[in-house]
């Protein structure tokens, strides 16, 4: 990708059209130039050359030389990325509140069907597949934030403390809330790779680590002996697969002993006690 090319994508991601951009990027070149002048440059047609310079000259992008024929000029590229990032962030701004105001609308309106649906779910087990990434924190923070009681572990080293650090606030408030945090994991895990915060979490007597001998081939979070997230395949990489978040009793009770029989057999973390 040509310098031309990279910077009529990131003009068009800020909010600019392709005829805009090309006009814009050519009065760069040209430093001022009449609007036939443009249009032989930027391969743009006249008619639309003279739209595209209003338009640009509204988004303070292009200024009007008074002169016989009328000249245009460009303003320089670093006040002209300024402008169109300020707009987007005015725009953003304004998503934003809106979608503030979306999010308790659309609670309202679906909490009768909420409603309607509570017994059934009362009694029915549910199966969820969650996606990777951004959904499965997303999952594990509202899980973090409901949990009243215990919260059961077995996870890689790498990504567990992916997830400790990316949401360690939450570890410490389930702490301070009383929530009994137990951990298997299988490698030690060095000093050196807590912060602060994470240390004042590790330092919790309620958050207790044990090293298995193996990489665990089952990977789960169980919460309150209610629901839990299982690993869809033995991977590193916590973002790379889907989790099944349930809250099938055979299911956990299956997890709930097998945790129980690792954590007897596994060892203490010697960093954290």
């Amino acid at each position: 990708m040509d310098i031309e090319e990279e910077a009529t994508q990131i003009l068009n991601q800020l909010g600019l059209t392709s005829s805009q951009a090309k006009v814009y990027l050519t009065l760069l070149k040209l430093d001022k130039a009449t609007a036939k002048a443009i249009s032989n440059n930027s391969k743009v047609a006249r008619q639309e050359v003279y739209r595209v310079l209003v338009e640009l000259e509204e988004k303070s992008l292009v200024e009007r030389v008074i002169a016989v024929p009328t000249e245009f000029k460009a303003v320089s590229i670093e006040n002209g990325l300024s402008f169109l990032i300020g707009e987007r962030r005015k725009e953003l701004s304004e998503i934003q509140k809106e979608a503030k105001k979306l999010s308790p609308k659309i609670q309202s309106y679906l909490k009768p069907k909420e409603n309607r649906r509570d017994t059934i779910q009362r009694v029915a087990s549910e199966f969820i597949l969650v996606p990777e990434s951004k959904a499965l924190l997303l999952r594990i923070e509202k899980a973090l934030d409901a949990t009243q009681k215990s919260i059961e572990i077995i996870y890689p080293k790498e990504p567990f403390l992916q997830v400790l650090f990316n949401l360690s606030e939450k570890f410490k408030e389930a702490l301070e809330r009383g929530v009994k945090i137990r951990c298997l994991i299988n490698e030690p895990i060095d000093a050196n790779a807590w912060s602060s915060t994470m240390q004042s979490i590790a330092e919790n007597p309620l958050f207790e680590i044990r090293i298995l001998s193996e990489s665990p081939k089952e990977n789960f979070w169980i919460y309150d002996e209610q629901e839990v997230l299982v690993a869809t395949c033995s991977v590193r990489d916590y973002k790379q697969f889907p989790v099944l978040w349930t809250t099938s009793p055979p299911l956990i009770g299956i997890s709930e002993n097998y945790f129980n029989a690792m954590w007897k057999k596994a060892t203490k973390n010697k960093i954290m006690k």
